[in-house]
């Protein structure tokens, strides 16, 4: 049943776009209890919005923010509509457009998951006409401030926002080089990746499936099970034994 505790739940996912984990939570309980409805289901109550979301093509869905250091899930407003792989960056002008694709292809090839931002900048010379170096700063800096983009150290990544609303558009035009998390098949380009298969992994999820596990970290694909080169990142040093 839909009632104004999700309308209330909509209209926060509405002006933020993007809720994190512990804001999920807050907000879903700040609704509940303003409205007085007793709802434990977070997942069949945000199903019930997409349900009304349906008809303006639009969906709230999972992602994962993956930041310099760790992982967090969230989830994000986009918009379902396929008829434009772009439609994030409608209010973009074709040349911020042209130089957001470079940015988004150098950050997807790259096995961190970032670009320098002098590197980025850059990249405003081959585009044709050439963009402007100040027109070029100022574009960066407005989609990191509007969360298309992370910024951290000078090193620019993709945002869960970006990630969750032009998935299709990135698996279409960079097919082999995206990939999902193993555990929990959502968008990553920071995570771990196995260095005998193709097999990637999100740091939390690494550090969430391993820490049940009592044995050193293996690829988790049955074909593989080679041993997890990223064993100092999942497991505390305790736990590192290889006599079991």
């Amino acid at each position: 049943m839909y009632t104004d505790a999700h309308r209330m739940f909509l209209q926060v996912m509405t002006a933020k776009r993007m809720l994190k984990g512990q804001e999920v939570k807050s907000v879903f309980e700040k609704c509940k209890a303003v409205c007085d409805l007793d709802i434990d289901d977070l997942q069949q109550f945000v199903l019930e919005i997409n349900k009304q979301l349906e008809i303006m093509h639009m969906a709230i869905r999972k992602a994962v923010q993956e930041e310099h250091n760790e992982d967090t899930q969230c989830f994000v407003l986009v918009n379902n509509h396929s008829t434009e792989a772009t439609r994030l960056v409608s209010s973009f002008n074709h040349q911020e457009l042209a130089l957001f694709r470079k940015i988004i292809e150098v950050i997807v090839q790259a096995e961190d998951g970032c670009v320098g931002e002098n590197y980025a900048l850059n990249l405003g010379n081959e585009l044709q006409p050439k963009m402007k170096l100040k027109d070029s700063e100022n574009f960066i800096e407005k989609i990191v401030n509007d969360n298309w983009l992370i910024m951290h150290n000078g090193l620019l990544s993709i945002s869960a926002l970006t990630m969750a609303e032009i998935q299709p558009y990135l698996q279409e035009q960079h097919g082999d080089d995206v990939s999902k998390c193993y555990f929990c098949q959502i968008l990553t380009f920071k995570g771990h990746r196995c260095t005998s298969c193709n097999v990637r992994v999100h740091r939390q999820c690494s550090k969430r499936y391993w820490s049940r596990v009592k044995k050193p970290p293996f690829c988790p694909e049955s074909s593989c099970s080679e041993p997890w080169p990223h064993i100092e990142d999942v497991m505390p040093k305790k736990r590192l034994r290889t006599d079991y």
